[in-house]
């Protein structure tokens, strides 16, 4: 299920590193590896590891886009 969320993004609610976003349904735990972490950035899904989400910050997306989650 989570190799479907890889490419969609995503705004951070705070500015911590891992936290949990409700993902298909099921809240899923997701990690910042690239970037700093703020609140209301974007955090795009580059990839999946044992269940967790891992993000980067890409402030060059928009919230009308096509792999927007809310």
């Amino acid at each position: 299920m989570e190799q479907r969320a890889v490419g969609r993004y995503f705004r951070s609610l705070t500015d911590h590193y891992s936290g949990y976003i409700r993902l298909y349904g099921t809240y899923t735990e997701y990690r910042v590896i690239a970037g700093i972490p703020a609140k209301n950035v974007m955090l795009e899904i580059i990839g999946v590891e044992n269940g967790v989400l891992l993000t980067r910050v890409n402030n060059t997306l928009f919230e009308n886009g096509r792999g927007f989650l809310q």
